[in-house]
């Protein structure tokens, strides 16, 4: 505004000027004389806003909640109408999305009481009434929480909230944590839970370094104490006891992990786009990995052709998954497209390796574990209680069998397939009817498709090919 103003001999136009040299953000129409303003509502206490919908009783049913500390501005719209100000009141119109009309009727009386005692200009005082007692009144016509039923309002007033905080914010001036000069806050970042604030350029040398070297860690507030405490978390995070600890579900801690330390909003204003999808891309990598650590059999890779998405499995025994990337349905057993549960497939080789990749120390623990142990809830998180008890199965199946073996004669493994072979009659020299393979079924031992192990001197089964057959004489 220009501080030489060529005052009008109006005395109505001269309020007008007046008022708009006070009020920068005061909005004049010399013609018609009238104008407007925006009042600020903010709220050092902030607000609850709600989201309701109706219930089945006409009761509001809540849906989604956030707390701010601005709310859509007051509207003050005047205009001074013929016989202002000693006959008659400025025309005033308030408008506000968050207030009921009732309690804009009330403000608008008050505003006419400000005339009814003074009759005369007033325009500043109507001004000034709203600003200074924005605060006040807002604590007396606003309840705690408000609720809204339309959510395009809803999302209205906490965008409004966010921009406004990040009006206040831009225009302060802030010391960097990292250079120790001063900046305007347009030109500084803040992390959101800590409040830090740091400029732009530090934030862009150091982040820029730490993406650069694959440093994906040191992307979060480095503010000392935020990086002592981003550590600790990280430390205890790798710990599967952390997890079975934890109220929440497993699901839930797998999106904690997944959710980037600074988002990418505050990443713009600091990095080009190259080095924000490297980094997104680093980070999603490196938390995948410190899961499938902790939980190998929750992860799957994306079986189709030029998908990389790597999924989290909610539910260990289902066999069907659905990629959230190109949402392609398929068999977590045989990595292709999804078919019918009763529909038998062979499982990727190496997929889990012998009994599902639990180790055997791990099977024969689990059943001595009480019911509810802290240690028995750890191994059903990291491979699932129905795959555990299936491997201790096949594992007791196994070590009855090697039992059997040495106990009696009967039974032998083939040593080229492992199948198991009983001998009813006939000599030692054997062939396995599933791989053809020729052993000694009296040690055990492969051989070729001759009777050489039997006759050779040097053979440990020499004489042997009859030994064990009822009527054969021993020699």
């Amino acid at each position: 505004m220009n501080d030489e103003i060529e005052f009008s001999q109006d005395p109505n136009i001269q309020e007008l000027q007046s008022c708009s040299l006070i009020f920068d953000k005061l909005k004049v129409d010399y013609d018609n004389l009238g104008g407007s303003i925006e009042v600020p509502l903010q709220m050092d206490e902030g607000k609850t806003i709600t989201l309701v919908q109706a219930g089945e009783r006409g009761q509001s049913v809540p849906l989604s909640s956030k707390k701010v500390g601005f709310l859509p501005p007051l509207e003050l719209q005047f205009h001074l109408s013929h016989g202002y100000p000693e006959q008659n009141p400025p025309i005033v119109n308030l408008k506000c999305s968050v207030l009921m009309q009732e309690k804009i009727d009330e403000l608008q009386e008050q505003l006419f009481q400000l005339w009814q005692d003074y009759k005369d200009r007033v325009i500043f005082s109507l001004i000034d009434y709203l600003q200074e007692r924005s605060q006040s009144f807002l604590d007396e016509l606003l309840p705690p929480t408000i609720e809204v039923s339309d959510l395009d309002q809803y999302n209205y007033i906490l965008a409004y909230d966010v921009h406004s905080k990040e009006e206040v914010f831009n225009n302060q001036t802030y010391t960097c944590e990292i250079c120790q000069m001063g900046n305007k806050g347009i030109n500084c970042t803040q992390f959101d839970e800590c409040l830090h604030v740091f400029c732009n350029d530090c934030l862009k040398s150091y982040f820029t370094s730490s993406i650069v070297q694959g440093e994906v860690d040191k992307i979060h507030c480095p503010e000392y104490q935020c990086t002592r405490k981003y550590i600790t978390t990280r430390d205890e995070l790798m710990k599967l006891e952390t997890w079975t600890m934890k109220d929440e579900g497993v699901k839930e801690v797998v999106g904690t992990l997944l959710t980037p330390t600074v988002s990418a909003g505050k990443l713009k204003k600091i990095l080009s786009t190259d080095l924000i999808q490297r980094y997104l891309s680093l980070f999603k990598k490196s938390q995948y990995e410190m899961i499938g650590r902790l939980l190998p059999r929750r992860l799957v890779k994306c079986p189709r052709i030029g998908c990389d998405e790597v999924i989290f499995r909610e539910d260990l025994n289902e066999k069907l998954v659905v990629c959230p990337k190109c949402r392609y349905a398929f068999c977590n057993d045989c990595r292709k497209s999804y078919h019918a549960r009763f529909k038998t497939c062979v499982k990727v080789e190496g997929d889990d390796g012998k009994y599902g990749g639990i180790s055997i120390e791990d099977l024969e623990a689990y059943n001595h574990m009480a019911q509810g142990s802290h240690d028995k809830k750890i191994l059903n998180a990291k491979y699932g209680r129905n795959k555990i008890l299936k491997a201790i199965d096949e594992y007791e199946m196994d070590k009855l069998f090697e039992q059997m073996l040495k106990q009696g004669t009967d039974l032998k493994e083939c040593p080229g397939c492992g199948a198991v072979i009983e001998k009813f009659e006939g000599c030692n020299k054997m062939k396995c009817s599933e791989c053809l393979t020729c052993f000694c079924f009296n040690c055990g031992t492969q051989t070729d498709n001759s009777y050489d192990h039997f006759t050779d001197p040097r053979s440990p089964c020499y004489k042997l090919l009859f030994f064990g057959m009822l009527g054969a004489e021993d020699d």
